[in-house]
């Protein structure tokens, strides 16, 4: 961002604050409530493209049709850098206070001067995604930890080869990432949050040692709001401090590097009708996870399909574990969703816990094309034999 966009920013911020003020000034002088109508918080006509170059209004009027969340209330992150901590908070009149009752709190609304503030580097603001009426106009997916930008990249390729735009932008800290997808009208949080969830496996089986934690980490992060609650907020992107090192801002995926103009990216970006969300996401309805899984998943999204070994080792100890070295991706990933064999730590799958006096044997299962080698418990014969089909590559 450049100093001559920050000083328009900030000229156009005051302008709106003045003429805010005074508006309110009026309408209290009238005796009128100053709230904002429902017919304000009315979703707004999609404007044009933008550039850099753009109007400071033009830019605002877009950033609201895209990031559209709830407009009768934002958060605000604080910071104490007295003793280290940080968070974030509804924002109130008088500001918020420890002790308050979020339902009854004075709400202030998601007016422009406040995303003026945001894109200045005056505030840091987070959005509340999900409608009253239980919809949402975007889907984001966060992904945190040392392998966020991996996961997140499988994400988006996942995503792409479902014809599913998605924008990937890089977290405020600098050690997350964040994937986007807009709509172009209001849907339903369930089925947006199905969508995520089908999108997420896929990128599960294309990197295997994705987190299974991941499912948590939709934004909405509720199909149904709470009652008097607003669910939970995500952090707007385009922070105007943090875009100043490199944060808060969308990554070109060929290069991971951000978009010289973040404006235009955002203005050509496709957005998913509510009918291809649903369509997405009836593949949520078609998928078998937990004990039904009896066969090794596989990802459209990519052609590279490693073949299993001819030979897996395993031992059978307080329970059979598997080395997750020998496997591919694919293998691991059926292995996650299938509850007999959690993964117990980041080398091996556990299951069949051990019983009081049973005998263990050596036995080797073999399939048509490849054996698996394993100790073996005579009472455990019946799960060996069914991780043999599950893992057979005939499917």
């Amino acid at each position: 961002m450049t100093d001559d966009e920050v000083a328009r920013l900030r000229r156009e911020l005051e302008r709106l604050r003045t003429e805010n003020h005074r508006l309110s000034r009026l309408l209290e002088l009238r005796g009128q409530d100053t709230t904002p109508a429902p017919e304000q918080l009315a979703s707004m006509a999609t404007p044009g493209p933008v550039t850099m170059a753009s109007p400071v209004p033009e830019k605002l009027a877009f950033y609201a049709s895209l990031f559209r969340a709830r407009r009768d209330a934002y958060a605000k992150r604080w910071e104490n850098n007295r003793v280290g901590t940080s968070g974030w908070s509804p924002a109130v009149a008088g500001g918020w206070r420890k002790g308050m009752d979020r339902r009854t709190a004075a709400h202030l609304p998601l007016a422009p001067e406040v995303i003026a503030a945001h894109l200045v580097g005056d505030v840091f603001m987070g959005l509340y995604p999900l409608f009253t009426d239980n919809t949402c106009q975007f889907l984001v997916a966060d992904f945190d930890g040392s392998t966020a930008m991996l996961d997140a990249l499988a994400y988006c390729k996942a995503a792409r080869a479902s014809g599913v735009p998605a924008a990937l932008e890089i977290s405020q800290s600098g050690r997350g990432a964040h994937a986007w997808v807009f709509f172009t009208d209001p849907t339903p949080s369930a089925t947006a949050r199905s969508m995520g969830t089908v999108l997420v496996h896929e990128a599960m089986v294309l990197r295997g040692s994705m987190d299974l934690r991941s499912y948590d980490r939709l934004f909405p992060n509720q199909d149904v709001l709470p009652d008097g609650g607003l669910g939970n907020l995500i952090a707007a992107p385009l922070q105007g401090r943090r875009r100043r090192d490199g944060l808060t801002l969308f990554l070109d995926l060929a290069t991971l590097e951000p978009y010289e103009d973040q404006w235009a990216f955002l203005s050509v970006l496709d957005r998913l009708s509510p009918g291809d969300v649903e369509r997405v996401a009836r593949r949520a309805k078609q998928a078998v996870v937990g004990t039904g899984v009896a066969k090794m998943s596989r990802s459209d999204a990519t052609k590279v399909h490693p073949p299993l070994p001819t030979t897996v080792q395993a031992d059978l100890a307080a329970g059979l574990s598997i080395d997750t070295s020998q496997l591919p991706p694919a293998a691991l990933a059926t292995l996650a969703t299938r509850p007999h064999w959690p993964i117990r730590n980041s080398t091996s799958y556990s299951g069949f816990a051990s019983r009081p006096g049973t005998r263990h044997d050596s036995f080797a299962g073999t399939t048509s094309r490849w054996t698996v080698a394993w100790s073996y418990r005579a009472d455990c014969g019946t799960q060996s034999d069914e991780l043999s089909r599950m893992l057979d590559p005939d499917w």
